[in-house]
């Protein structure tokens, strides 16, 4: 009997406890996501000439070229303003070129190897 007393008076004591009125929620903001995960993707350049833009607006400033089979780190997606195509933030570790292409210009990878691998095949087709 001294069991169960002990067993209900724990019982109701949690159960008393774990009762509170119910909190507002809380309005939370986030900033826009990227449409990249947070996992690093890799670029194959796909044109002969590519120019890499300092800004997403096709009339900005050329920050550097790169040529068909230039891998880069794809640093973050972003749509473009037809709503059907996308821009990528580049950063190229060769070159230390850094900018805006479009995605159309670049085949993505989710390796650093996979990238290598299509650019020895781009390499072999020539």
């Amino acid at each position: 009997m001294r069991k169960f007393s002990l067993l209900f008076l724990g019982f109701l004591f949690f159960l008393l406890t774990s009762c509170r009125p119910e909190e507002e929620p809380v309005s939370l903001e986030l900033p826009a996501t990227p449409v990249l995960t947070s996992e690093a993707h890799w670029g194959v350049a796909n044109k002969p000439y590519l120019k890499v833009l300092e800004t997403t607006e096709p009339a900005s400033e050329v920050s550097g070229l790169l040529r068909r089979g230039d891998i880069v780190l794809i640093v973050s997606k972003v749509g473009a303003e037809d709503g059907r195509s996308y821009w990528l933030e580049i950063r190229s570790s060769d070159s230390g070129i850094t900018g805006w292409i479009p995605d159309d210009s670049m085949d993505v990878y989710d390796s650093p190897a996979q990238a290598r691998t299509a650019r020895a095949g781009m390499e072999m087709d020539d």
